[in-house]
């Protein structure tokens, strides 16, 4: 697991109990404790205490002055002066462990708020729902004051949004996610395009007859993508044929998904106009039909095209030659820190979409000539 995906480090916990002081005794120009009776009163180590008050005082909150002792600097007059300080930013997520098992879209979106945020003079305090004492933490109004911003990755909880919505401390943006008419900054993946691209791609090599294979409810989950298979159809003055559409079971486990595939791709193939070409809600649902094909003696990129969304084979190194549309879980997450530094909370909300780009390997080709 990533060293920033471990619990909080003590000595940021340490930095921020000691703002904290600052701020509530209005300690501005006040000389501050020493390191021994800091250490004491927090209960770590002097260590620790010697790392934080370094960082305190490269970020202007504190001053060493020889002979005299260390110093609280002067009030800062507005938000813009607290960016003098390393701003602190709070990320959470449902669950640390989504990241132990390798490459994930939701892992890799975190890793590239942790990456961006030291280039913007920000650290990040990443925070899980799932477990009991950051859930606390969550539900401490006193103890989020203490953050300059909020990026939240698969946080389904609007209750929880909508409370840090109404702290007013500071942006809340939301990574690949949308709760509605809340005042928050998404920060999304351009799932439509992606989705036209790759049926733009597959329509360019002959086909016609593409099939979809859609994610359970996806009037809930995600239904840009569909569109974009939709939208893409439409400009070729193409009917939409429901026949060449399924959606999949509510279980999206491996057993389940490959039930859906084999299911789909026998109904699929018996039809007496049969798609060219299968195009899959993400790779997971395609390589499946991989498989359905291979046991009927059909060949993915030969007898038939097979696409998927996401690039998630590629980047988990499972194949290298599944044309798919690539997100950039990076990108998403330098733009969600920047939202978050924004000088004051939302008062409406936005969008900000990061486009994903079409990957064409060798699972696509023109169809084959039938007779």
């Amino acid at each position: 697991m990533p060293r920033n995906f471990m619990q909080p480090h003590k000595r940021m916990e340490a930095r921020r109990r000691i703002e904290a002081e600052i701020r509530s005794r209005a300690m501005w120009g006040q000389r501050l404790a020493g390191e021994r009776e800091l250490a004491a009163r927090l209960g770590v180590g002097r260590n620790t205490v010697r790392a934080a008050m370094a960082e305190l005082e490269t970020a202007g909150v504190i001053e060493r002055r020889i002979g005299s002792g260390t110093f609280v600097a002067g009030r800062p007059g507005n938000r813009a002066g607290r960016r003098d300080r390393l701003a602190c930013l709070a990320v959470i997520t449902g669950r640390h462990a989504q990241v132990a098992a390798g490459w994930s879209f939701d892992g890799a979106l975190i890793q590239g708020v942790l990456d961006c945020a030291p280039r913007l003079r920000a650290e990040c305090l990443v925070l899980a729902t799932n477990i009991a004492q950051e859930r606390d933490q969550l539900k401490d109004r006193c103890r989020l004051r203490h953050f300059d911003g909020f990026i939240c990755v698969a946080v389904g909880d609007r209750e929880l949004i909508a409370r840090l919505v109404d702290l007013r401390r500071g942006p809340v943006v939301l990574m690949n996610e949308d709760v509605g008419d809340l005042p928050v900054v998404a920060v999304i993946d351009g799932s439509f395009v992606g989705a036209r691209a790759v049926t733009r791609h597959l329509l360019q090599q002959g086909h016609q007859r593409i099939a979809f294979l859609n994610c359970h409810n996806p009037a809930e989950a995600n239904p840009e993508k569909v569109a974009g298979y939709r939208a893409a159809l439409t400009e070729r003055d193409l009917a939409v044929d429901q026949q060449l559409i399924f959606e999949a079971p509510p279980s999206d486990g491996d057993d389940a998904l490959e039930a859906f595939a084999e299911r789909a791709t026998g109904r699929l193939l018996e039809l007496s106009d049969p798609p060219s070409a299968i195009l899959g809600f993400d790779d997971r649902y395609v390589l499946p039909v991989v498989r359905a094909l291979q046991r009927r003696g059909l060949r993915a990129g030969q007898d038939i095209s097979v696409a998927g969304q996401g690039d998630s084979a590629m980047r988990q190194e499972v194949c290298d030659w599944l044309t798919s549309t690539r997100p950039y879980p990076d990108k998403m997450g330098a733009e969600a820190v920047r939202a978050a530094l924004t000088s004051r909370p939302a008062t409406e909300g936005r969008t900000i979409i990061v486009p994903n780009r079409l990957m064409v390997r060798g699972s696509t080709c023109p169809p084959p000539k039938r007779g």
